[in-house]
C-alpha cells in the first residue's frame, strides 16, 4: 500500500510538472504571477507554467510561446492535437483568419513614399507563403569577399523554420525565403536568427531549435521544453543550407531521492538556452585557425519538493543565469563544451533560506541577458552584457560588464563594469511591443580593435522619455570607457529603440535605431541613423552636394505602426540590424506598411546609402487613337504584391507582380481627350513609375467632327 502511495505521488508530482511545463501563462503579462509557497490548485488551468518566471526575460517567440500567443503555438507537445491546438488564443485565432490577416496589395489605397534625403528607396524583402504575413527579429551579414554579397536571417511565420534571404547586387534584388531547418528531434523554431560570414565566404546561422524533454522523477516520467543553440552552415553563399548542429543544449535535472518516509524530496532544475550570437575570427595563438564563437545566457530555473499533508508540490522558484560561451574550430561541424563569461547571477520569489546555493551565484533580484562577442585583430574575445543588478530587471538601474578571453574561448578573465544606466522596461509606456532587449549591449570593434557599444536607456534628465540612444567607448583593448554620449538629436521626448552598430574597413562607425519622433501621436516610426568618422568623438551625417548637415537623418520613406504589424501590436522582434562596408551601411529592420491600408503585416525593410534603381513602365505603342489596345511592361516593382494601372488617373486594370517585380498587362485605352495622358504603375507598398500615352483622336476630336457635321447640316438646311 505504500509502495502504491508513493507511486500515485510521483505521478501526480509529474503530472504537475508536466502540464506547469506546457501550459501557456496569462497573455499580456509583463511578469508572472507565482504561486504562494506550499500552494496547490486543482484547477489544472490555474497551474502556473514553469517557464513562467523567465517569461519576461527570454527571447521574444520563446516569450510569445510561454504567453499562449505564438502564431506557430500549434508546436506538437505531449497530449496536444496538432491540429486543434493552433485555436490557443483570440491572437492565433486571428492570425487563423483570412479577413483578419491578409496578404499585401488590398486595394487603391497604399503608402505614399516620402523619400529619405540621403538613402535609397525602401525595399520589402520578405514575402508570403501563408494567411500569417509576418516576418521579425532581421538580421545582416555580408560577405567579406564580395560587398555586393548579403545574406539577410529573419523569423518568417509563414513557416516553422527560421528563413534567409539572398542578394548578390547589393540589396536591389533578393532570392528567397530559403527555409533553415530547426534540429530534427526538436519541434519548432524559437527565433533570435544571427548570420555570419567567415573569411573563406561561407555563410551560418545560429538560431534557438525548441524541443521537449522527458525526465523522471521517481519513478514516474515528465516533460519539458528545452532549447538548443542550433547552426546551420551555407557552402553555396545562402541558397541551400545543412542540416543543422545543436552547438549547445539545456537540460531538465531532477537530485530526487526519497526519504525516511518514502516521501520525495530534492530539486527539478529546468534549463532554457536564449539570445544567441555569432562572430568569426582567428585564434590568437594557432596560425591561420578561423573560430567561430557563439554567445547565449543559459536559465535554470530550479524547484524544490515540498508537501501539504500527502500531496508533493513545487516550492518558489528560483533562477540562475550566466553568459556563456561556445566555439568551433572546424566549421560549426563541433564544439567545445560551454565557458562561462561572467559570473552566475540569481532571481528568487518568495522566501528565501540564507543556505539556498548563495556561495556560487549573485543576488536575489538579477538577471543577466544578452551576451554578444567580438573578436580584435589580435584573437582576443570580448563578450559584453547587461546585468538587471538587484532591484529586479526592467526597472531602476541596468549595468553592462564586458569579460576578455585570450585564449581563443577557453576562459575568460574577470569582467568589468563599463556602464550604468536606468534600464527601460518591458514595454513602454506608449505602445505594447516588449522594448527591453534595445538595452541589451550591441557591441562592435574597429580596425585599431576600438570597442563600441550602443543601447537604449531612460535618460536620467526626463521624467517622460522612454529612451535614448547611447554609444560608449574603449580605445584600450576594453581597459577604460567613456561616459554614456547620446546619439539622436531630437529635441523632444519621443522613444528611440533597437539600435544596432557595426563599423566599416574604413574605421567609419555607422548606427541605425527605431525612432517615433516624426508621430505627434508617439506610435508610427522611421528608421534613424547618424555615423562618426573620429571614433565616435563626433557624429552626424553630410551630404555637401545636398547641402546637408544634421546630427541623424531618417532612412525609411514611410512610417511603420507597430499596432498594424504582429497582432495586438505585440512584438516587433527584439533587435533590428546593420552592416557596414567601405562607403555604406545596409540596414534592416521590421516594417508593417503594409497593415496600413489591410490586415496585420509585417515585412523586413530593407535599405542602403547608394540609390537603387526606381521601377520602370514601357508601354507600346505609345501613341494611338483612343480605345488603342497597348502592352504595359513594369520592372524593378515589388514582388507578389498586388498592383494597379491607372490612364489619366482613372484604373484601368489590376493584377499581381512576379516573383522578381515585373507586371505584363494589355489593356485597351478608355476615351479622352486628344493629347498626352499619364500611364501610372503602383503597387500596393507605394512603389509607382509613369510614362505618357498620346491619344491621336479622343472626345475633342469627335466633338470637332461633330461640329463640322452640324455646320454642314445648318449649311444644307440653308440652300
Amino acid at each position: 500500500m505504500q509502495r502504491k502511495m508513493r507511486a500515485a505521488a510521483g505521478l501526480l508530482l509529474a503530472t504537475m510538472v508536466l502540464m506547469m511545463s506546457t501550459l501557456p501563462v496569462q497573455a499580456q503579462s509583463p511578469a508572472p504571477e507565482l504561486p504562494e509557497r506550499g500552494k496547490v490548485s486543482k484547477n489544472p488551468e490555474e497551474i502556473q507554467n514553469l517557464a513562467a518566471p523567465i517569461a519576461d526575460v527570454i527571447s521574444g517567440p520563446a516569450w510569445l510561446m510561454a504567453e499562449g500567443v505564438d502564431p506557430r503555438a500549434w508546436i506538437d507537445r505531449p497530449g496536444w492535437n496538432t491540429l486543434t491546438r493552433q485555436q490557443v488564443s483570440g491572437v492565433v485565432n486571428a492570425l487563423n483568419s483570412v479577413d483578419s490577416l491578409q496578404g499585401a496589395g488590398l486595394g487603391v489605397l497604399v503608402p505614399y513614399r516620402d523619400p529619405a534625403p540621403a538613402f535609397s528607396r525602401d525595399l520589402l524583402v520578405t514575402r508570403d507563403f501563408s494567411n500569417s504575413p509576418l516576418q521579425t527579429e532581421p538580421d545582416i551579414a555580408v560577405n567579406p569577399l564580395d560587398p555586393d554579397h548579403i545574406v539577410l536571417g529573419t523569423i518568417d511565420y509563414n513557416f516553422p523554420n527560421n528563413t534567409a534571404y539572398v542578394s548578390i547586387d547589393g540589396g536591389v534584388n533578393w532570392d528567397g525565403p530559403r527555409q533553415v531547418k530547426y534540429l530534427r528531434k526538436d519541434r519548432v523554431s524559437g527565433g533570435d536568427p544571427v548570420v555570419q560570414f567567415d573569411s573563406e565566404g561561407n555563410v551560418y546561422m545560429g538560431s534557438i531549435s525548441i524541443g521537449i524533454k522527458e525526465y523522471t522523477v521517481g519513478n514516474a516520467v515528465g516533460f519539458a521544453l528545452v532549447s538548443s543553440i542550433s547552426l546551420s552552415r551555407s557552402e553555396d553563399g545562402g541558397y541551400t543550407w545543412e542540416e543543422p548542429v545543436s552547438s549547445a543544449r539545456s537540460e531538465v535535472t531532477s537530485d530526487v531521492t526519497e526519504d525516511l518516509t518514502g516521501r520525495m524530496r530534492g530539486t527539478i532544475t529546468l534549463g532554457f538556452l536564449d539570445k544567441p550570437w555569432m562572430t568569426t575570427g582567428t585564434h590568437p595563438t594557432i596560425e591561420d585557425q578561423e573560430v567561430i564563437y557563439v554567445t547565449y545566457v543559459e536559465f535554470n530555473t530550479s524547484y524544490d519538493i515540498l508537501y501539504i499533508g500527502e500531496i508533493p508540490t513545487l516550492g518558489s522558484p528560483r533562477v540562475d543565469t550566466t553568459p556563456r560561451l561556445v566555439y568551433s574550430m572546424d566549421r560549426g561541424a563541433t564544439w567545445s563544451d560551454p565557458v562561462a563569461a561572467g559570473p552566475t547571477v540569481r532571481r528568487t520569489y518568495g522566501e528565501v533560506s540564507e543556505t539556498e546555493g548563495q556561495a556560487n551565484t549573485i543576488g536575489t533580484k538579477r538577471v543577466v541577458q544578452g551576451p554578444v562577442p567580438v573578436v580584435d585583430s589580435e584573437g582576443n574575445v570580448f563578450v559584453a552584457w547587461i546585468d538587471s543588478t538587484d532591484d529586479e530587471s526592467q526597472k531602476g538601474l541596468g549595468e553592462f560588464y564586458i569579460a576578455k578571453s585570450t585564449d581563443g574561448g577557453e576562459s575568460f578573465g574577470d569582467p568589468k563594469r563599463i556602464a550604468s544606466f536606468l534600464e527601460p522596461g518591458f514595454r513602454p509606456r506608449n505602445a505594447y511591443f516588449r522594448y527591453w532587449a534595445s538595452a541589451f549591449p550591441k557591441l562592435a570593434v574597429g580596425p585599431e580593435d576600438e570597442l563600441y557599444v550602443v543601447f537604449t536607456a531612460i535618460p536620467p534628465d526626463s521624467e517622460t522619455d522612454e529612451g535614448d540612444i547611447f554609444f560608449i567607448r574603449s580605445l584600450d583593448g576594453g581597459k577604460r570607457w567613456s561616459q554614456p554620449k547620446q546619439l539622436n538629436h531630437d529635441t523632444g521626448t519621443a522613444l528611440q529603440f533597437f539600435p544596432a552598430v557595426d563599423v566599416g574597413p574604413d574605421g567609419v562607425i555607422h548606427v541605425m535605431w527605431g525612432d517615433m519622433r516624426d508621430d505627434p501621436v508617439e506610435t508610427r516610426y522611421h528608421i534613424y541613423y547618424t555615423r562618426s568618422s573620429d571614433q565616435g568623438d563626433t557624429w552626424g551625417f553630410e551630404l555637401p552636394e545636398l547641402n546637408l548637415s544634421v546630427g541623424d537623418t531618417r532612412v525609411t520613406d514611410f512610417p511603420s505602426n507597430p499596432n498594424k504589424g504582429f497582432p495586438n501590436g505585440l512584438f516587433l522582434g527584439d533587435y533590428f540590424s546593420i552592416a557596414a562596408i567601405e562607403d555604406e551601411a545596409y540596414i534592416a529592420w521590421a516594417d508593417t506598411r503594409l497593415g496600413e491600408y489591410g490586415g496585420y503585416n509585417q515585412k523586413i525593410g530593407f535599405t542602403r546609402q547608394r540609390s537603387i534603381p526606381n521601377p520602370e513602365i514601357f508601354i507600346s505603342p505609345n501613341a494611338g487613337p483612343a480605345g488603342e489596345q497597348i502592352t504595359v511592361q513594369g520592372h524593378g516593382f515589388q514582388p507578389l504584391i498586388n498592383y494597379f494601372l491607372l490612364v489619366g488617373g482613372t484604373e484601368v486594370a489590376s493584377g499581381r507582380t512576379d516573383d522578381l517585380g515585373r507586371i505584363t498587362a494589355n489593356v485597351f485605352v478608355p476615351v479622352s481627350g486628344e493629347g498626352a495622358h499619364a500611364v501610372t504603375l503602383v503597387d500596393g507598398s507605394g512603389n509607382f513609375a509613369s510614362t505618357s500615352f498620346y491619344m491621336e483622336f479622343g472626345f475633342d476630336n469627335i466633338k470637332s467632327i461633330a461640329d463640322q457635321l452640324a455646320e454642314l447640316l445648318a449649311q444644307l438646311g440653308d440652300n
